[in-house]
């Protein structure tokens, strides 16, 4: 009879503290979170404005398949591969969807999701429409 376990030791976990550019980038998005889904170009492109620079906005592209192929214009970005405008970008992208209907961005809890028992003919299930849509008639 066996008498050892096969669990494995718990390991110690270590919190590292966040990078100083993605704080930054945190910061970005609480402050100017609406203004960035706003401004959203289409196509993964984001206007991101500078946390230093009043006026002066950047543009970014976040890839929502290979985080590696974000891009900014920023200079931080040039010299480091990554910056805090992509670290707000990528947050607002995470947070928001395309309303199939009209399609523009919104917030996750701006969009009502279309059921199989809505019974609509113009819409298939899973079909995301936002509140402006569902509110002119696009849901009925």
């Amino acid at each position: 009879m066996i008498d050892q376990s096969l669990a494995q030791p718990a390991h110690e976990t270590t919190t590292e503290p966040l990078p100083a550019y993605v704080l930054r980038g945190l910061g970005l998005y609480e402050l100017h979170a609406d203004e960035i889904l706003a401004a959203y170009q289409g196509a993964g492109r984001w206007l991101v404005p500078s946390g230093t620079e009043t006026g002066k906005v950047y543009e970014v592209r976040v890839s929502a398949l290979r985080r590696d192929r974000s891009l900014c214009e920023c200079v931080g970005f040039a010299n480091h591969r990554h910056c805090s405008h992509v670290i707000a970008a990528r947050r607002v992208a995470v947070r928001s969807a395309v309303c199939d209907s009209c399609g523009s961005r919104c917030w996750w809890s701006e969009l009502s999701e279309v059921h199989e028992e809505d019974g609509l003919l113009a819409w298939f299930p899973g079909d995301r429409l936002c509140r402006t849509c569902v509110r002119d008639g696009a849901w009925t």
